[in-house]
């Protein structure tokens, strides 16, 4: 029995020397990082020729997501494997070293310890393949041209080559990637001139491919040996106005319409044809002409659970041409299992089926808005005698004149233009017969009443710019930086009337080709998109108050002009 007990003390003893390793043990959190010890070859070798490259740290790791942290340069066409085996990180190169050049390796913050995965942030390996270790360095910010927020992930690069094309036929000679402030820092660098340009790089090529968003620095900048780092370089991101053009999907999620989407507003609309003589329809778009909507018009089309047509529409093509192209698309409807009884509920619902109309009449009545009606189906017929509005005096009803626009090809959203005075009460009454659909369908007897906001509820806001400039467009936003009006900017001041008790911002650009509206750049022409400017403070408006603002946005530095609260550290790239 004595013998036993040694046994089983000593197999317990084993299993706890057994069990120290790479396992949970309890205790604190592990809050360091690996920590490199030895490297193979040494950090900043020189004449180096090899195509593997180990480092042992001091504890086991893990890598997590290398591919999107790790950033070589000079890049290769094929990136190095990269793997964790305990306590080294392996690099085996797939591609040739350049001669005469040295080579960083950017981990980010991949490298990891095993048990809770702390990285190692902003860990860097370099090395030579030549006599000496280049050491210069340049830095700088992203940010997105439009609205100023700083772009995370974007990847910069700079260029010996300082034609234009080499952008686009060459991969990047250095590169580094822009960080959650739109930082970037590339290192290494050898003494001389270069262009800086900054991508969205989709394509993984360290090149502009078409259509990926971009960057680039207007003047050329030079490093010497006396410099350590140059001054920071700002590059704003943009996206060119072509955008890649195809029918994303035709959808039939109703019996009696089918819904083409297309990826963007294309130039054309398209043209159909049904591949069915008895197919009955009318077409009506979106406003931006990127959504299609067809309206089947006879009760053989509607019963008919497949359909089919040829379509011809616009599309680009790899280089961004748009062509036409023909493609039969087939529509399926699938109808919801019902439950015999759920089926005569719904075609009761049918047969007694009316028009479903919205209307934006409401208490408290914006001055500046329009009263507008919803239909959920297309209008054939719209009878404005059977349409009626009053003004209402202490329960006298007077009728006022207005006259009807609607928004779209088949009228859907229909526009009552009238003259409505502040403070006033109002009520629109539609007979029911007033509105008929493409089936034939109409819509119950309705009536609507609206009562206008007073002058005193709202304020008024006049931005002066000092020094004027006649080409600045001044937009209020929101605290979500959206816009909600725009002016001209005009030497006495561009007056923003009617706003709401609230807080506001304020942001500038500068129409450069006067077709008032922000025009992005554009990579052909070489020409930066419109500059955009912040005023620095946010404004608290009240009601019945006139507020005016002078601005000089020349004053604050561009990139540091919009308020800290509206701005998205590390936002989306455009």
């Amino acid at each position: 029995m004595r013998k036993f007990g040694y046994i089983v003390l000593l197999t317990l003893f084993l299993a706890g020397c057994a069990n120290r390793g790479v396992g949970p043990q309890g205790g604190p959190k592990d809050s360091i990082p690996p920590i490199p010890r030895f490297c193979e070859p040494e950090l900043g070798a020189l004449n180096y020729h090899g195509n593997k490259i180990e480092v042992t740290f001091d504890e086991y790791i893990q890598l997590d997501n290398i591919g999107t942290n790790l950033m070589m340069s000079p890049p290769q066409q094929n990136p190095p494997e990269v793997k964790a085996r305990g306590k080294k990180l392996i690099v085996l190169f797939k591609d040739s070293l350049y001669d005469h050049t040295t080579y960083t390796l950017d981990f980010g913050s991949a490298v990891c310890d095993y048990r809770e995965k702390v990285p190692l942030k902003g860990y860097s390996f370099y090395f030579s393949t030549g006599e000496e270790i280049d050491t210069l360095e340049t830095t700088g910010y992203v940010y997105d041209a439009m609205n100023l927020n700083p772009v995370k992930g974007v990847t910069v690069g700079i260029y010996r080559n300082l034609a234009d094309s080499a952008f686009v036929r060459d991969p990047f000679l250095r590169i580094a990637k822009t960080d959650s402030a739109g930082g970037f820092r590339i290192k290494n660098i050898h003494p001389g001139t270069y262009r800086i340009y900054g991508v969205d790089d989709l394509s993984r090529d360290y090149r502009l491919t078409i259509g990926e968003a971009l960057a680039f620095a207007d003047e050329t900048v030079t490093i010497q040996d006396s410099d350590t780092i140059v001054s920071a370089t700002n590059l704003f991101l943009f996206k060119e106005t072509q955008q890649k053009l195809y029918l994303q999907r035709a959808l039939r999620d109703e019996r009696h319409k089918i819904t083409l989407l297309f990826s963007a507003p294309p130039d054309s609309a398209p043209i159909l044809r049904p591949l069915c003589d008895t197919l009955n329809y009318h077409i009506s778009y979106s406003a931006k002409m990127d959504t299609a909507t067809i309206w089947l018009t006879d009760s053989m089309s509607i019963e008919q659970d497949s359909l089919f047509f040829e379509a011809r529409y616009r599309q680009t093509d790899s280089l961004y041409n748009l062509v036409w192209v023909t493609d039969t698309l087939r529509t399926i409807w699938r109808a919801p299992k019902l439950s015999e009884k759920a089926k005569e509920t719904q075609a009761r619902i049918n047969r007694n089926r009316r028009i479903e109309i919205k209307c934006n009449a409401r208490k408290g009545f914006e001055i500046f808005d329009t009263l507008r009606l919803v239909c959920n189906t297309p209008l054939v017929s719209i009878n404005t005698d059977a349409m009626h509005l009053y003004e209402i005096t202490d329960t006298v009803r007077t009728p006022i004149p207005f006259s009807i626009a609607p928004h779209d090809t088949l009228p859907m959203k229909i526009a009552i233009l009238a003259d409505m005075k502040p403070e006033g009460h109002y009520e629109l009454l539609l007979d029911s017969g007033a509105l008929h659909d493409m089936y034939g369908i109409t819509h119950i007897k309705a009536n609507y009443g609206l009562l206008v906001k007073a002058l005193s509820d709202y304020s008024t806001l006049r931005v002066k710019l000092v020094p004027f400039e006649p080409k600045a467009r001044i937009q209020v936003l929101n605290s979500k930086d959206e816009v909600l009006r725009e002016l001209p900017a005009k030497e006495e001041g561009a007056l923003f009337e009617y706003l709401k008790p609230d807080g506001y911002y304020l942001r500038l650009y500068i129409d450069a080709n006067n077709d008032g509206k922000w025009t992005t750049g554009s990579w052909e022409n070489h020409r930066q998109p419109e500059a955009v400017w912040y005023f620095p403070q946010k404004i608290q408006t009240k009601s019945n108050w006139d507020f005016e603002e002078e601005w000089n946005y020349q004053s604050v530095e561009q990139t540091k002009s919009k308020p800290k609260e509206l701005i998205k550290p590390g936002g989306s790239k455009k």
